[in-house]
Protein backbone atom coordinates (compact mmCIF):
# COMPACT_ATOMS: atom_id res chain seq x y z
CA UNK A 1 0.00 0.00 0.00
CA UNK A 2 1.45 3.39 -0.93
CA UNK A 3 1.43 6.45 1.36
CA UNK A 4 -1.61 8.04 -0.33
CA UNK A 5 -3.66 4.85 0.11
CA UNK A 6 -2.67 4.59 3.77
CA UNK A 7 -3.58 8.25 4.38
CA UNK A 8 -6.95 7.91 2.61
CA UNK A 9 -7.72 4.69 4.53
CA UNK A 10 -6.86 6.37 7.82
CA UNK A 11 -9.01 9.39 6.97
CA UNK A 12 -11.96 7.13 6.14
CA UNK A 13 -11.58 5.11 9.33
CA UNK A 14 -11.46 8.33 11.34
CA UNK A 15 -14.39 9.77 9.43
CA UNK A 16 -16.55 6.72 10.12
CA UNK A 17 -15.90 7.14 13.83
CA UNK A 18 -16.92 10.80 13.63
CA UNK A 19 -20.06 9.97 11.69
CA UNK A 20 -21.14 7.54 14.41
CA UNK A 21 -22.52 5.14 11.86
CA UNK A 22 -23.68 1.77 13.25
CA UNK A 23 -25.69 0.25 10.42
CA UNK A 24 -24.18 -2.95 9.08
CA UNK A 25 -24.80 -3.68 5.40
CA UNK A 26 -23.68 -5.86 2.53
CA UNK A 27 -20.82 -4.30 0.60
CA UNK A 28 -21.36 -3.40 -3.03
CA UNK A 29 -19.72 -0.77 -5.19
CA UNK A 30 -20.64 1.69 -7.93
CA UNK A 31 -20.24 0.27 -11.44
CA UNK A 32 -17.29 2.59 -12.12
CA UNK A 33 -15.62 2.25 -8.69
CA UNK A 34 -12.36 0.47 -9.43
CA UNK A 35 -9.86 -0.48 -6.72
CA UNK A 36 -12.36 -0.81 -3.87
CA UNK A 37 -12.10 -3.35 -1.07
CA UNK A 38 -13.77 -4.09 2.23
CA UNK A 39 -11.68 -3.45 5.34
CA UNK A 40 -10.32 -6.68 6.87
CA UNK A 41 -12.06 -7.95 10.00
CA UNK A 42 -8.99 -7.05 12.06
CA UNK A 43 -9.43 -3.45 10.84
CA UNK A 44 -13.21 -3.68 10.72
CA UNK A 45 -15.25 -0.52 10.97
CA UNK A 46 -18.94 -0.64 11.87
CA UNK A 47 -21.21 0.20 8.97
CA UNK A 48 -19.76 -1.90 6.17
CA UNK A 49 -17.70 0.89 4.61
CA UNK A 50 -15.70 0.05 1.52
CA UNK A 51 -12.44 2.00 1.27
CA UNK A 52 -11.48 3.47 -2.09
CA UNK A 53 -7.86 2.73 -2.89
CA UNK A 54 -5.47 3.96 -5.55
CA UNK A 55 -7.92 6.32 -7.22
CA UNK A 56 -7.78 10.02 -6.58
CA UNK A 57 -9.70 10.92 -9.74
CA UNK A 58 -13.46 10.94 -9.23
CA UNK A 59 -15.70 9.10 -11.71
CA UNK A 60 -18.73 10.76 -13.37
CA UNK A 61 -21.20 9.30 -10.90
CA UNK A 62 -19.26 10.47 -7.83
CA UNK A 63 -18.86 13.98 -9.29
CA UNK A 64 -22.58 14.12 -10.07
CA UNK A 65 -23.59 13.00 -6.56
CA UNK A 66 -21.25 15.54 -4.95
CA UNK A 67 -22.48 18.36 -7.22
CA UNK A 68 -26.15 17.59 -6.46
CA UNK A 69 -25.44 17.61 -2.72
CA UNK A 70 -23.52 20.90 -2.68
CA UNK A 71 -25.10 22.90 -5.54
CA UNK A 72 -27.42 25.06 -3.45
CA UNK A 73 -25.06 25.74 -0.56
CA UNK A 74 -24.11 29.35 0.08
CA UNK A 75 -21.07 30.84 1.75
CA UNK A 76 -18.48 28.28 0.71
CA UNK A 77 -17.16 26.66 -2.47
CA UNK A 78 -16.89 22.86 -2.22
CA UNK A 79 -14.29 21.11 -4.39
CA UNK A 80 -14.27 17.29 -4.23
CA UNK A 81 -10.78 15.83 -4.21
CA UNK A 82 -11.33 12.10 -3.60
CA UNK A 83 -14.03 9.56 -2.86
CA UNK A 84 -12.65 7.96 0.31
CA UNK A 85 -15.27 5.28 0.75
CA UNK A 86 -18.79 4.04 0.19
CA UNK A 87 -21.32 2.41 2.49
CA UNK A 88 -24.29 0.52 1.06
CA UNK A 89 -27.48 0.99 3.08
CA UNK A 90 -31.00 1.56 1.71
CA UNK A 91 -29.17 3.62 -0.89
CA UNK A 92 -25.54 4.69 -0.61
CA UNK A 93 -23.49 6.81 1.78
CA UNK A 94 -20.34 8.33 0.28
CA UNK A 95 -17.48 10.00 2.11
CA UNK A 96 -15.57 12.61 0.09
CA UNK A 97 -12.39 14.48 0.90
CA UNK A 98 -13.07 18.06 -0.18
CA UNK A 99 -11.40 21.44 -0.19
CA UNK A 100 -13.71 24.13 1.19
CA UNK A 101 -13.16 27.80 0.48
CA UNK A 102 -15.35 30.38 2.22
CA UNK A 103 -16.74 32.95 -0.23
CA UNK A 104 -15.31 36.03 1.42
CA UNK A 105 -12.29 38.20 0.55
CA UNK A 106 -8.92 36.68 1.51
CA UNK A 107 -10.52 33.42 2.62
CA UNK A 108 -8.31 30.53 3.66
CA UNK A 109 -9.30 27.17 2.18
CA UNK A 110 -9.50 24.16 4.49
CA UNK A 111 -10.13 20.42 4.23
CA UNK A 112 -13.26 18.56 5.22
CA UNK A 113 -14.92 15.16 5.04
CA UNK A 114 -18.22 15.56 3.22
CA UNK A 115 -20.83 12.84 3.70
CA UNK A 116 -23.53 12.41 1.07
CA UNK A 117 -26.50 10.04 1.02
CA UNK A 118 -28.04 8.90 -2.28
CA UNK A 119 -31.35 7.07 -1.97
CA UNK A 120 -32.56 4.31 -4.28
CA UNK A 121 -34.44 6.84 -6.44
CA UNK A 122 -31.29 8.94 -7.03
CA UNK A 123 -32.20 11.75 -4.62
CA UNK A 124 -29.11 13.17 -2.95
CA UNK A 125 -28.73 14.72 0.54
CA UNK A 126 -25.70 16.27 2.22
CA UNK A 127 -25.67 14.58 5.63
CA UNK A 128 -22.54 15.88 7.36
CA UNK A 129 -19.48 18.07 6.86
CA UNK A 130 -16.60 17.42 9.25
CA UNK A 131 -13.79 19.99 9.12
CA UNK A 132 -10.32 18.48 9.32
CA UNK A 133 -7.66 20.31 11.37
CA UNK A 134 -4.92 19.64 8.80
CA UNK A 135 -2.07 22.11 8.68
CA UNK A 136 -3.14 24.01 11.79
Amino acid sequence: MNKKSILLSALLATSVLFAGSTVSAAAEHHEEAAHVHTIDSADSVDGGWMVTEGRLKLDKHAKSVFAKATDNLLGCDYEPVALLGTQVVAGTNDCFLARLTPVVPNATPHWALVYVYEDLQGNVTLTNVKDLPLGE
